[in-house]
């Protein structure tokens, strides 16, 4: 096992994404008939290795991410990405959630946590989160950027990794 860590990640708020031929539709929000939604896209985020930045151990990748006022006034925060374990390892954010903060300019209104699944070795895995933030409809009016800050993990090596993340054993 080795200590990894992910660049902080920034993207604005905006509309969803229109339909299109040759382009994958936005994931989220999962319904969008439920009540106005703000769409931001992240292309990568991986974890790399303490004691070689050089050298990512796994990643999520197309983070998709969407914030929604539904008709019952409650703010929702959802997310899709795809987990790649085509790296030098695996791991998952059991320990160490994903964090994404729902900001206005500077100002963190909200934050929410993400322990995402296992990101096994040598699999392309989608995965979703979904959450109920503590936003009020007009903080919800001026989030304006998600921010993911840097975190830790705990990675481990696709080489002779337990079944449990998809390694040889598995196999």
């Amino acid at each position: 096992m080795s200590e990894c860590f992910s660049e902080p990640k920034l993207s604005l708020f905006g509309r969803i994404p229109p339909r299109t031929p040759g382009r994958s539709d936005a994931q989220v929000p999962r319904d969008a008939e439920l009540g106005p939604a703000r769409y931001a896209r992240i292309a990568h985020l991986y974890f790399y290795e303490a004691a070689d930045a050089g050298d990512a151990a796994y990643g999520l990748l197309d983070i998709e991410i969407s914030l929604q006022r539904r008709r019952n006034g409650e703010v929702w925060l959802e997310a899709f990405c795809v987990g790649d374990g085509y790296q030098s390892g695996c791991g998952s954010g059991t320990r160490h959630p994903l964090v994404f903060e729902l900001r206005s300019g500077e100002r963190t209104l909200a934050t929410a946590e993400w322990k995402y699944p296992e990101v096994l070795c040598g699999h392309f895995d989608p995965m979703t989160f979904a959450t109920k933030t503590s936003l009020s409809p007009s903080d919800f009016e001026s989030a304006d950027q998600i921010y993911l800050p840097s975190i830790m993990a705990v990675a481990e090596s696709c080489m002779g990794a337990p079944a449990a993340f998809g390694g040889p054993e598995a196999h």
